[in-house]
């Protein structure tokens, strides 16, 4: 019987070869991209899930009151840590690491590090790094030492550095002040891992330096792990008033975040490294089962269409002793052997479209058919297409009478369900599109705003090793070359801005209810990157002194200390413990994403003070030359580490790359969806015209041009395309605004969005209706007639 089954099944491809080509690529291309988005969302849920104890592990977050409510920030003082262990019997563990980079020099060599950190041993502990070699049970105990990745120790010690018995205990030079030593190389870190680090030096520097190492100081992201019998909600109530108690002026409140949650859930605007949403997660799950869900509904569609094609079949069948249920289990058989045909042309599909994939994510899947868990959704999704897609068509089929189909009376039935899941399809389509279509003009906007500075031919130097003493020199250098406009020291290069600290200022009522973000400046940096005074005057050197120390803040700080541009000059502020005048208000300008409002910000000028980047404005249309002469200046100051620089306006777009993702996912599922419904129009347009050759035939006998035989096929499938239109408009509309809320500036929706969507999609499912109604209006009505 089962032979007899598969026989038949293979006969009915075999002889509707459109339709199942049609089905087939339908439901290849939708599970294929079903299986991408389904590995994209396991390997963004499974961030950090490999760590010992997962579920007990957590990081520390302060709340910090606004006049707008709560803002988070993962960053935290450097004194918390250990209170928390002494303060709280339920801590077991925990444990600090705060950003850190410099010029590490072994013997003749140097290396500029970046993704190095300061992290205590509490960290090693609570994270249980593997180990390869040395004890982590002592290691970062003493200032002076380090411990680094197996790839670090490669890069340091050769191929072979496993074979040297030397390498725990060498010493290490980090910029050229201080010798490390090396006490233990841990396995690199896996990539799904929210933490990364190459090296990690030893916290107790941090503690021996009372500027940065104080309540008032929050740089340091805190970890801990409590004990697995700990009342969560009652610990959260305990650890709210931790920072009060020893800043009983202060108003912030401390709480956690799961480890597991820190990779999807952040969004934090003072974070670090790579991060996720659960909300372009969530999203793209949503277009890859919107995706499949159209492509059943054309197997559906074309097999409910040709049901009146195999009543004929069902008769017989029922006649000679068939019944209903074996009727079933043998459509139900046809739709099993479609889908396990098109889930393995998906499979060689998704191998092939991987590495494309991962470049647009920024991911790095792998497609591991050794897996079992990949051969479980594989036959999950195989079992659950199957039934989806065939179980309706079998009932429908398995219902015929024999004693009327064998007679030819066959009622086509299904005609309004399939028109429904028509209008479905094409309304999934649409909102796609123009989601994606005000994705892009989001993008767009946000690319272009004025953003209360001039980012063009402004480039970034980072400053290492020895230069950083010289920046001075380094950039009156610079300033001497034609192809160079302007240049300034600074400490940030107004993209990664990320410390910020407690301000007091004249007239204050209470402690301060927010943190102001910093960076140091020279005087010449507002003309350098185009920035304007709102009030009061720029910074005069010959002013500033230790113990004369001026600041300019930004419109949003003044307003926050409950000033006008005007009242705020001359008002006495202290910050970092120095105590300053405010000389100027400058303009606010946006150093977040355009979804963060802009926060207050404070300029600090301090001529003995080390600046680590250098920013340089360039001639319009002789950026090359610049960077030739950046390049041969840098040799002659520091010749030990390489020039490093970048531009500002990448570094901003780069921002963004999440919703550029976003927006290229969405447009390309939105392409395929459109081609998925576009193949099953086509399949329902070849069924239509079959059923109406004669009538064709008939119409074009008695003087119907081609022109009114493709008007009658088409039309009432572009009624449908049309009624899609106007449901997938409001749908689309919601959906968008949600999204835009996320974003303090966004753009307008605009009613041509919705015109140029829907126009698009009618264009593209005429042309396909088109095609196959002027073949048949093209036809010879003798030879239809004739047939008929």
């Amino acid at each position: 019987m089962l032979t007899n089954y598969l026989k038949i099944a293979l006969r009915q491809l075999w002889r509707n070869r459109l339709y199942s080509l049609i089905n087939i690529s339908g439901l290849a291309l939708g599970v294929a991209c079903c299986l991408l988005i389904s590995l994209y969302v396991y390997g963004e849920w499974n961030y950090d899930r490999f760590y010992p104890q997962v579920s007990n592990v957590y990081r520390v977050i302060m709340h910090q009151p606004k006049p707008n409510g709560q803002a988070d920030t993962p960053i935290t003082p450097g004194p918390l840590g250990p209170t928390l262990k002494t303060d709280f019997p339920e801590v077991q563990e925990a444990g600090r690491v705060g950003r850190w980079n410099g010029v590490i020099r072994y013997g003749s060599h140097t290396f500029e590090e970046e993704n190095m950190s300061f992290a205590d041993n509490g960290l090693l502990q609570l994270f249980k790094f593997p180990v390869l070699r040395g004890n982590v049970a002592t290691a970062l105990t003493h200032a002076n030492e380090l411990v680094m990745t197996e790839t670090t120790a490669r890069k340091y010690f050769g191929p072979n550095w496993q074979r040297n018995p030397k390498v725990i205990g060498t010493m290490l030079r980090l910029n050229n002040e201080r010798d490390y030593r090396v006490v233990a190389i841990l396995k690199d870190v896996p990539s799904n891992s929210h933490l990364q680090f190459d090296i990690l030096l030893s916290f107790k520097n941090v503690e021996l330096d009372p500027s940065s190492y104080s309540w008032n100081w929050t740089s340091y992201h805190t970890y801990l792990r409590l004990r697995p019998d700990t009342d969560r909600a009652a610990f959260d109530h305990k650890l709210a008033g931790q920072y009060k108690r020893y800043v009983p002026e202060s108003k912030m409140t401390l709480t956690l975040q799961s480890l597991t949650d820190i990779y999807l859930y952040s969004g934090f605007d003072t974070d670090w490294g790579k991060r996720g949403s659960i909300f372009y997660v969530r999203l793209f799950g949503l277009v890859g089962l919107i995706v499949l869900l159209i492509a059943c509904i054309n197997f559906i569609n074309l097999a409910t269409a040709r049901a009146s094609r195999r009543a004929r079949e069902v008769g017989v069948r029922k006649t000679v002793g068939a019944h209903r249920h074996q009727l079933i289990f043998q459509f139900l058989g046809e739709s099993f052997l479609l889908t396990g045909l098109s889930v393995s042309a998906a499979l060689l599909l998704a191998n092939a479209l991987l590495t494309a994939f991962n470049q647009v994510t920024d991911t790095v899947l792998v497609l591991n058919l050794s897996d079992p868990l990949v051969w479980l959704v594989l036959s999950s999704l195989t079992i659950l297409i199957g039934l989806l897609a065939g179980l309706y068509p079998a009932f429908l089929l398995s219902a015929y009478q024999p004693n009327r189909v064998l007679k030819g009376i066959v009622t086509v039935t299904g005609a309004t369900f399939r028109q429904t899941l028509v209008v479905g399809q094409f309304v999934m389509s649409l909102v796609l599109i123009i989601c994606s279509f005000l994705i892009y003009n989001q993008l767009k906007f946000m690319q272009h705003k004025n953003i209360g500075f001039d980012k063009s031919q402004l480039v970034y130097v980072r400053m290492g090793g020895e230069l950083r003493k010289k920046s001075a020199q380094f950039k009156k250098e610079l300033l001497k070359q034609s192809s160079i406009e302007a240049a300034s020291t600074t400490t940030a290069t107004l993209v990664d801005v990320a410390n910020e600290a407690d301000i007091e200022w004249e007239g204050q009522m209470g402690k301060a209810d927010f943190f102001v973000t910093q960076m140091n400046i020279d005087p010449d940096f507002l003309q350098t990157v185009g920035m304007r005074l709102a009030r009061g005057s720029n910074f005069r050197p010959k002013a500033v002194t230790d113990t004369n120390q001026t600041y300019l803040v930004n419109e949003t700080a003044a307003r926050r200390m409950g000033y006008t541009n005007r009242t705020a000059i001359g008002k006495r502020v202290t910050f970092w413990g120095k105590t300053g005048l405010i000389t100027g208000v400058v303009r606010d300008f946006h150093f977040r994403p355009l979804n963060i409002p802009i926060q207050p910000f404070i300029f600090r000028y301090g001529p003995g003070d080390f600046y680590f980047q250098l920013l340089v404005k360039t001639q319009p249309g002789r950026t090359s030359e610049a960077l030739q002469q950046i390049s041969r200046l840098y040799g002659q100051y520091e010749k030990d580490t390489p020039l490093r620089y970048g531009f500002v306006n990448q570094e901003l777009d780069a921002q963004y790359r999440a919703e550029q993702r976003t927006g290229q996912i969405v447009l390309c599922f939105a392409g395929l969806a459109i081609l998925i419904s576009c193949l099953g129009l086509l399949g329902l347009m070849t069924f239509s015209v079959e059923a109406r050759t004669k009538e064709i035939g008939v119409r074009k006998v008695l003087g119907a041009s081609v022109g009114n035989i493709v008007t009658l096929l088409s039309k009432d499938f572009l009624k449908l395309i049309l009624l899609a239109v106007v449901i997938a408009s409001p749908v689309a509309w919601w959906a968008m605004n949600r999204w835009l809320a996320n974003f303090a500036y966004k753009i307008n929706i605009e009613w041509w969005v919705f015109a140029l969507a829907g126009g698009l999609v009618t264009g593209v499912a005429l042309l396909t209706v088109s095609f196959q109604s002027i073949r048949a209006a093209l036809m010879n009505p003798v030879k239809s007639l004739r047939n008929e």
